[in-house]
């Protein structure tokens, strides 16, 4: 008894559909006749094309290996693509160079959605292996370096 006290969300999704989909003595329509005002039609009330609902279950079933390599094939094929679009188009910054400076912290807030999640222009101080950049903002040098993926280069507007 005390097991299934604790797990009473696992059984409400059956019990809610057995109760919704069954006649009540009263009315001799089931609740969602009631409230729907349409006649409820489950599939296992109705077979499509004489076959039985376990077949089309297995037939169904059979497939999703077959389909499942079908996808893999195709995601492959679309990442080959891409990175031969995008290969060698590559953005490397050099020193002096003027970047914004992407601000994860607020991008992950989610009551700032439409806020700008682009810091004001930094400038590149140094260049360090594996894409990573030191900046610099109004003279003075920001603590730590910032990887390539957070920065895109920032074009000044002529007036």
């Amino acid at each position: 008894m005390a097991e299934t006290i604790n797990d009473w969300d696992t059984y409400i999704q059956p019990v809610l559909f057995s109760y919704q989909t069954c006649k009540l003595r009263i009315t001799s329509q089931p609740p969602f006749t009631l409230i729907y005002r349409k006649n409820l039609v489950l599939a296992m009330n109705s077979l499509s094309k004489g076959q039985e609902l376990i077949k089309k279950l297995l037939e169904i079933t059979d497939k999703i290996p077959q389909l499942r390599t079908n996808v893999r094939r195709a995601i492959k094929k679309v990442q080959v693509k891409l990175k031969e679009t995008f290969k060698g188009k590559e953005v490397k910054f050099q020193k002096g160079d003027l970047v914004l400076y992407f601000d994860k912290a607020l991008a992950a807030r989610h009551d700032v959605k439409f806020v700008n999640k682009w810091k004001r222009s930094y400038e590149i101080s140094h260049i360090f292996d594996k894409d990573a950049y030191k900046l610099i903002i109004d003279g003075n040098l920001i603590k730590g370096t910032v990887n390539r993926n957070l920065l895109k280069k920032y074009y000044i507007r002529d007036m």
